[in-house]
């Protein structure tokens, strides 16, 4: 009998191994570091994922929300974090409540477009406290170099689950496109992310006109990760 091969939405399939082939335990310290910089009680959590970081946070004390524009995400966020889990796109969400702290880790502001910046900084802007801070990553520009030649992996899951992923980048369009293909049994799922590449300077500049006062670490994962801290109503130290 022949299979079916079949493309699904972002997250639709990786969900449910997105731990397995994602998950960065060092890269959760340098962020776990940085949140601990200024005393916070009440966090936010955007593109939570599958919950691994709200979890640290709610173990070490903190009133933390998580959420995600992704259900699939959160259903697979069960097996980590018993909190509060929203489902909230970053650009327009709405809440009554403001937070000390709004996080934003693992490339996610890079599936926004640029035009899309400054609308998802002002919103973030509007739900902090004041003295709040927002803290996010985004890839490195670096990294369009990197992925100039595809890079190729490929492994087994579980018994009857093999993937592959490809990652390349599209210079000219400032992407790095991520591509898994899932082999179960006779059937073969594909999931297609895109990325866009922002500029470091261009990105700064976009929540200084926000509002925030702003901190870069350039070298958070050298070559890879830069890290953004904006205080609002207070400088950074």
């Amino acid at each position: 009998m022949e299979g079916s091969n079949k493309l699904v939405d972002e997250y639709a399939y990786l969900a449910k191994y997105y731990d397995y082939l994602l998950s960065d335990e060092e890269a959760l310290s340098l962020w776990l570091k940085y949140i601990k910089e200024k005393d916070f009680k009440t966090v936010l959590e955007l593109a939570s994922g599958s919950g691994i970081m709200a979890k640290i946070l709610k173990n070490e004390g903190y009133e933390v929300i998580a959420s995600d524009i992704s259900e699939d995400m959160k259903e697979a966020s069960k097996l980590n974090y018993d909190g509060e889990y929203l489902i909230l796109n970053m650009i327009d969400f709405k809440l009554d409540k403001r937070f000390d702290l709004i996080i934003c880790i693992c490339d996610s502001i890079n599936y926004l477009y640029f035009e899309e910046l400054e609308k998802t900084f002002k919103n973030i802007y509007d739900h902090l406290n004041p003295n709040g801070r927002f803290i996010f990553d985004m890839h490195h520009p670096n990294r369009l170099q990197e992925f100039k030649e595809e890079y190729i992996e490929e492994g087994q899951i579980e018994d009857n689950v093999y993937y592959q992923w490809t990652i390349n980048s599209d210079i000219d369009d400032s992407s790095i496109n991520e591509h898994f293909t899932f082999y179960v049994g006779d059937d073969m799922i594909q999931e297609h992310h895109t990325q866009n590449v922002f500029m470091i300077e261009d990105v700064k500049k976009i929540l200084e006109k926000v509002g925030f006062n702003v901190r870069t670490i350039e070298d958070f994962v050298e070559d890879e990760k830069v890290l953004f801290i904006g205080n609002k109503d207070e400088k950074v130290v």
